[in-house]
């Protein structure tokens, strides 16, 4: 009896570890992308383009009424989700599914993300398509990435909402600037404080950089989608010549419009003297600095204050500002990256921006030239620091680890 029940508690054990590895094993969602078909409206470049792995490359339809990609999934697998990088977007469009031969709505959505995902709940055939405006439109793509059942990868992006009544609101010029000259400040306030942090950079420079920049984001824990400015990414060695080439009128009512719209108590931003003499840096700390005086009046930019209200930051600081300056500490394991510092985690996404290599930049040692745990409190609010450590000090209660949200799958 004895015997008999080993051996059926045997074959009960090990069945339950082949369903266990099962299960395992298709938890795992496999990228199908290679063996998928696409098909799309009329254009000259090849679709390959946007699943080559390389953001570099681009596919992009001609301006046409309702331009579309088809995709197609191999025999015998079900596409169970879509990750698009888009290059150009247009302003609505459809996620649409094959069923009974007619095209069936999944999703509608705007041009709000660069970088979506949509689960799809098995298909063999969906498709990309521009709702109708009436007009010629383009639709542009850097990396598309389908997958079958299973649990997305962790890379996969799924943006959260650009959070509103920021905390902290980390303004820089270009992608890049936020790791080279801010260090590990968006991974300790955004993913280890768990703070509500806004990132907003003025220009995106190109396509292939505002890829590179979510990618970058992304992969230090970053969740709330950044605001990203569309202004013309030129070099400059003063902030006037800068200010021709942006038009500042127009770039002093786009940040003080952000600072009205999202309300953070804290702004941090370039040096006055641009770090190495980049005119844009220098004007981008100008801006921030009107934008602190003149939220909080509502006699100035006038159409964002009827839209939004107006706003008084609390404190503003400036990288390397020689005054009352504050020195951050990027050294430190954070809990919820897995130990990594957040100077390592700057590293780490500065090497997502591929098209930087040659540059002749880098965190470790352009963030060391230019001090990126160096910073000065311009104006405050609150009274000065005393712990010179934090940038919330005096505005919120210290916190230095906060338990992360698990990342849901898509049910």
């Amino acid at each position: 009896m004895m015997k008999h029940l080993r051996a059926t508690l045997f074959i009960g054990l090990l069945l339950a570890g082949l369903l266990a590895a099962g299960a395992a094993a298709a938890s795992e969602a496999m990228d199908i992308t290679s063996e998928c078909l696409f098909e799309a409206s009329y254009t000259v470049r090849k679709t390959s383009q946007m699943t080559d792995g390389k953001y570099t490359t681009y596919f992009q339809t001609n301006k046409v009424h309702q331009p579309y990609v088809i995709v197609t999934s191999p025999a015998g697998i079900e596409a169970y989700g879509v990750y698009i990088c888009f290059a150009v977007q247009p302003e609505n469009w459809l996620l649409q599914t094959m069923v009974n031969g007619e095209w069936y709505t999944v999703a509608e959505m705007t041009d709000e993300y660069m970088h979506v995902y949509i689960p799809l709940y098995g298909t063999r055939e969906f498709r990309i398509i521009a709702e109708d405006n009436g007009k010629n439109q383009e639709m542009s793509i850097n990396e598309i990435f389908i997958f079958s059942q299973g649990d997305i990868p962790d890379w996969v992006q799924r943006w959260e909402p650009t959070p509103e009544d920021a905390d902290i609101m980390f303004l820089v010029a270009h992608p890049d600037d936020e790791l080279i000259f801010l260090g590990g400040a968006i991974p300790t306030y955004a993913v280890e404080q768990q703070r509500k942090v806004l990132v907003v950079y003025m220009t995106y420079s190109n396509t292939t950089r505002r890829s590179e920049l979510l990618n970058g984001l992304w992969a230090m824990g970053m969740r709330q989608y950044p605001v990203i400015g569309e202004f013309y990414d030129t070099y400059k060695k003063s902030a006037d010549d800068m200010a021709d080439a942006w038009n500042k009128k127009k770039a002093n009512t786009f940040v003080v419009g952000i600072v009205r719209k999202y309300k953070p108590k804290v702004i941090v931003t370039h040096d006055y003297d641009g770090e190495y003499g980049h005119g844009a840096h220098k004007l981008t700390a100008q801006i921030a600095e009107r934008a602190y005086l003149y939220a909080g009046n509502a006699e100035y930019y006038t159409d964002s204050a009827e839209e939004y209200g107006v706003w008084q930051p609390l404190k503003l600081y400036s990288h390397l500002y020689p005054e009352n300056q504050i020195i951050m500490d990027w050294s430190v394991p954070l809990i919820n990256m897995g130990g990594k510092t957040g100077l390592e985690l700057a590293i780490e996404a500065y090497a997502l921006h591929v098209t930087q290599e040659t540059s002749g930049m880098s965190v470790e040692e352009t963030g060391a030239e230019y001090d990126n745990r160096v910073f000065g409190l311009v104006y405050s609010e609150v009274g000065e620091d005393v712990l010179k450590n934090d940038f919330l000090e005096n505005v919120l209660e210290p916190v230095t680890y906060v338990p992360a949200p698990e990342l849901e799958q898509p049910e």
